[in-house]
């Protein structure tokens, strides 16, 4: 009797099982549904942007947006087009330079009510700011812009 060379014993894959695949689509499948809830639910825009005098390319955001609901220490605050300047007067109240901090490297003017302010926290129900914005390069006068937007303090 001659023996044969032994055979390596054939590769076999291993059969994919139908459940593996189901659970594995079906987490997929969850995945991508939560990631397209999750940015639908995202509010990255203000639904109530601030105009002035029909000029909407002068005010970039204002801090909190118009209508929202917020603390009574909240950071008040407009981001304006560059090339502009601006302060911010909060319930008929004018806020002193020396209370704002300003950015002017990116136009933005906050205020946060505290201590020692003129301001010391914000009344509950609706509070205005009124903002006077002017280009920097002209400085105050004759074309300066105002506008308003008002927001609820809880």
């Amino acid at each position: 009797m001659t023996e044969q060379p032994s055979q390596p014993p054939a590769r076999l894959r291993p059969p994919v099982d139908w459940r593996y695949r189901a659970i594995v689509t079906a987490a997929l499948v969850v995945a991508v549904a939560v990631l397209v809830v999750g940015v639908r639910a995202t509010k990255t825009g203000s639904d109530n942007p601030a105009v002035v005098n029909g000029r909407p390319d002068l005010i970039e955001h204002v801090f909190p947006p118009a209508g929202s609901q917020v603390l009574r220490q909240v950071e008040i605050g407009i981001d304006l087009a560059p090339g502009y300047e601006g302060r911010i007067t909060v319930n008929g109240i004018t806020i002193p330079d020396d209370e704002l901090r300003l950015v002017p490297e990116q136009n933005q003017v906050y205020f946060v009510p505290g201590p020692d302010r003129v301001i010391e926290v914000l009344p509950p129900g609706e509070t205005c700011v009124s903002a006077v914005a002017w280009e920097s390069r002209r400085g105050r006068g004759a074309a300066d812009a105002t506008f308003r937007w008002c927001f609820d303090v809880t």
